[in-house]
């Protein structure tokens, strides 16, 4: 368990809209924990990568073109 210090605006937006900030914090804190995991996981990925910034690039290009032509025929 810890303890924290919310502000006291943020302690009446809250009790206003009848939020438990207990809730929401526990909500935020797992959130990020999970971004950090999800870029922690990329991270790994990409060391093993052999790509280089050039075939990134191409790669990037292509799919941009790819994304680009596939909604133009939705039109």
């Amino acid at each position: 368990k810890i303890e924290i210090e919310i502000p006291e605006e943020l302690e009446k937006k809250a009790k206003k809209l009848n939020i438990e900030l207990s809730f929401l914090v526990a909500k935020v804190i797992r959130e990020r924990f999970e971004k950090i995991e999800k870029i922690e996981r990329i991270k790994r990925i990409a060391a093993k990568s052999q790509a280089t910034n050039d075939d990134v690039e191409k790669l990037s290009k292509e799919i941009k073109d790819a994304v680009w032509r596939h909604y133009s025929k939705i039109e």
